[in-house]
């Protein structure tokens, strides 16, 4: 394990919670980190791109981008698998809905994931060393999550939270290939594979979008 000046992304858009973990991981014995901070998902981008950083602390709840290409923290999850492979990803983060965590874990396979809530200064901590040593961490509660593999079989991935973002935002379905990379026939398929997790029958976008708040999905 390289111990010495590991480049690390604080990506976190509450300065208290970022200062927080700085302290915690300048706690840590025998390791020394070059810590940067992005608070919102342009900074992110940026820093992400540029700083190819050997561990990313992510949360998932964060300012869009200007361009609306990066709405959470799923986005930015999927940008460092893509710009930096090597890039150790550990999710921080609130949101406790089930099928969002599964499918966050099945398509961007975090090396970390834990639920803010079950922090305590000493787990993360346990976190960072066992990430370093090629371990995967989860705390209690994603561990009681991934007891089970799916929800009904069906998971999100980047093109439907687009969807239900755009959706959310007042946009007709016709509408969405200007936003999405997608065909209209495409973007109607995944609709009705939304609707079967959210278990809306109902045709009316506004029933969609209610559903996926309601489940944490936007």
């Amino acid at each position: 394990m390289n111990t010495n000046g590991i480049k690390l992304l604080i990506i976190e858009d509450h300065k208290i919670i970022a200062q927080a973990y700085e302290r915690i991981l300048n706690e840590i014995p025998n390791i020394n980190f070059n810590i940067e901070f992005a608070e919102n998902c342009d900074e992110a981008v940026t820093k992400i791109q540029r700083l190819k950083a050997q561990i990313v602390l992510l949360d998932l709840q964060l300012p869009i981008s200007e361009n609306e290409r990066f709405i959470c923290g799923e986005d930015l999850g999927f940008l460092i698998r893509k710009k930096s492979p090597i890039t150790k990803i550990l999710i921080l983060t609130s949101i406790t809905n089930q099928a969002r965590v599964l499918s966050i874990i099945n398509e961007i396979k975090p090396e970390g994931f834990m639920i803010k809530s079950d922090i305590e200064s000493t787990d993360l901590k346990t976190a960072i060393k066992q990430i370093l040593n090629d371990q995967k961490y989860y705390s209690k509660t994603i561990k009681n999550y991934t007891k089970n593999t799916s929800i009904n079989g069906i998971t999100i991935d980047d093109f439907d939270r687009q969807i239900l973002y755009h959706l959310s935002m007042g946009e007709k379905t016709k509408n969405l290939t200007k936003h999405i990379a997608l065909s209209t026939r495409a973007i109607e398929v995944r609709k009705t594979k939304l609707k079967m997790l959210l278990d809306t029958d109902n045709d009316a976008n506004f029933n969609l979008v209610k559903g996926a708040k309601k489940m944490g999905l936007i």
